[in-house]
C-alpha cells in the first residue's frame, strides 16, 4: 500500500516534484529551484497544504512551511517573485498569487517585481 493517500493520486507527480525540490530551494544558487517550487505550489493549489504541513503528514516528509518560507529568505526574493509572477501571467494562475497576497499592496508589489526585472526572462 502506498504511503500517499488515494485522494492525492491526481497530484502525486506534482507533489513528488515539490518533494524533490525541498532540499534544493536552500541552495545559494538555487533561484530557479525556488521559483519552480513556488510556481508549482501556486499553480496546483498546494500552498495551504504545504504551509499547514498536510503533505508532510501524508508522507512527504520535509515538505512544509519552512521549505516554502526558504524560497523567500535566500536574498533573491525579488528575483524569485518576478519569475513566479511572470510564469503565472503566462500560464494563467495569477489569481492564486493574488489570493495569497492578502495584505493591502502586497499583490501590486509582487507585480512590480516582475515589471522591473524583464531582463531576467
Amino acid at each position: 500500500m502506498s504511503k500517499h493517500p488515494v485522494k492525492r493520486s491526481h497530484q502525486k507527480t506534482i507533489i513528488d516534484r515539490l518533494h524533490d525540490l525541498r532540499r534544493k530551494v536552500g541552495l545559494v544558487n538555487g533561484v530557479r529551484y525556488r521559483a519552480e517550487f513556488l510556481a508549482l505550489a501556486f499553480k496546483h493549489g498546494l500552498v495551504d497544504d504545504i504551509c499547514h504541513y498536510r503533505l508532510w503528514d501524508e508522507g512527504w516528509e520535509e515538505l512544509g512551511e519552512r521549505t516554502f518560507d526558504t524560497c523567500f529568505e535566500m536574498g533573491d526574493s525579488e528575483q524569485v517573485i518576478a519569475m513566479v509572477v511572470t510564469q503565472a501571467k503566462n500560464e494563467r494562475f495569477l489569481d492564486a498569487i493574488r489570493d495569497y497576497c492578502n495584505m493591502p499592496g502586497a499583490f501590486e508589489r509582487w507585480l512590480g517585481y516582475a515589471n522591473k526585472q524583464p531582463d531576467l526572462f
